[in-house]
């Protein structure tokens, strides 16, 4: 089989989201090429998904052999010419269990894609319960949440129920931009868009009710709409970036104008264009900074709030819906209804984190993800002292050289003598 290095590079980068290089089983670090004169398609396994893209290549019968992902990046890499000839063994595939005759078929819109590439930063790939490392599927559209935000993208989907797929690395991947097919029986699910396939089984476990999370439209009666928003972009991406809370108030002020001021950073702050419309809030607006920062980033511009504080902001402008709480502020030095007329501004205030109910099992998660770090840590000390370890042996040994070259020069001397 004769194929572009061009062409086969781009079917790398989609199927090598999908192959492991690491594994020992043949099968799941290899690549598939199997068709005949009128199309070929390349394939990877992972054990539960299975990707295939189709590929221009040229060959005169019919052919089912397996090439090492490795390998064929190296072909790439290292090919002078245009062009590379492949050839390899046979590796039996395991069968891809076929659509039942009650499957259940979707018509995929041409910017789908694109919607689960907006949804993708949302999900947390590491989080203890499998079913939020996934992307909901509904009639009502696309759907990702982290437990923190959520993001709900329309879209048409003839589907009878929510389903919940895998993260879409290979789809993200190859960047489609056509209408597609999507199927779902049993616990299975087949995409296919162009000449990309992705085949797998869908995550087991009962998504959130996201529906119940995004509030009405009367539960907000203040909203902010920010008009400069690359300047908030530059100054959100200087402020350092930490795990715990990094808060972000968004001040009103008395001309309309909206001052953002970093929690972390009291005295980093920035004044900026903004329209402000409904009552006056009586909680400053607090979010996150890696949430503010991804709203604005998919353009969402308007913020809809409580004057309260206590319900969870809508952000829009975007493609869809972007909710997410805010952080809770307190002030501990109250000012009185009279003073308040006179003082435009409050003093003295200190933010705080409420203090949410612990869910167990968030603190099994965080004990997990604690005691990774700890392994890690340890990994790395201990490939540290393996390397030193190393380079005492080698100076050990130039030392020994040395030794036995001046021992002989000696000899030499003595036998000169």
């Amino acid at each position: 089989m004769r194929v572009e290095k061009k062409m086969l590079n781009d079917a790398l980068r989609v199927l090598g989201k999908v192959v492991c290089q690491t594994s020992p089983v043949e099968l799941y670090r290899s690549v598939r090429f199997i068709g005949n004169e009128n199309g070929i398609r390349a394939m990877v396994t992972d054990g539960v998904e299975t990707v295939s893209v189709a590929v221009d290549a040229f060959t005169e019968s019919e052919i089912d052999f397996c090439v090492p992902f490795k390998e064929l990046k190296d072909l790439v890499r290292m090919g002078r010419s245009e062009t590379i000839e492949l050839n390899g063994t046979f590796i039996e595939f395991p069968k891809l269990e076929e659509p039942s005759d009650d499957a259940v078929s979707a018509i995929l819109p041409v910017n789908f894609g694109d919607l689960l590439a907006q949804a993708a930063p949302i999900v947390d790939r590491s989080n203890y319960r499998r079913v939020l490392q996934g992307i909901n599927l509904s009639n009502a559209g696309v759907t990702v949440t982290d437990g923190k935000q959520l993001l709900h993208l329309p879209c048409v989907l003839s589907l009878a129920k929510d389903i919940t797929i895998p993260f879409p690395s290979a789809l993200l991947a190859a960047k489609t931009s056509e209408m597609g097919v999507l199927q779902v029986w049993n616990t299975f699910f087949q995409i296919e868009i162009g000449n990309f396939k992705w085949h797998g089984k869908l995550l087991e476990g009962q998504y959130p009710n996201w529906r119940g999370v995004i509030p009405s439209a009367e539960s907000h009666d203040y909203s902010i709409t920010l008009h400069e928003v690359e300047k908030v972009l530059a100054w959100l991406k200087m402020i350092p970036n930490q795990k715990t809370t990094n808060g972000i108030e968004l001040n009103v002020m008395s001309d309309g104008s909206v001052t953002l001021v970093s929690c972390i950073q009291p005295n980093f702050e920035l004044n900026t264009q903004a329209t402000v419309t409904g009552v006056q809030s009586r909680a400053v607006l607090t979010l996150d900074r890696e949430i503010i920062l991804r709203m604005l980033l998919q353009g969402y511009t308007t913020f809809k709030a409580h004057s309260d504080g206590l319900v969870p902001v809508i952000a829009s402008g975007g493609a869809g819906q972007y909710i997410a709480m805010p952080i809770r502020t307190i002030n501990k030095n109250p000012i009185q209804p009279k003073q308040e007329e006179k003082k435009m501004e409050i003093e003295n205030n200190v933010v705080e984190q409420t203090a949410p109910v612990v869910n167990p099992l968030d603190e099994l998660g965080a004990a997990v993800e604690e005691f990774k770090l700890k392994i890690k840590a340890m990994f790395e000390e201990s490939t540290a002292l393996s390397r030193k370890v190393k380079e005492v042996a080698l100076i050990q040994k130039q030392k020994e050289r040395d030794f036995i070259q001046a021992r002989r020069a000696i000899e030499r001397i003595r036998m000169a003598i």
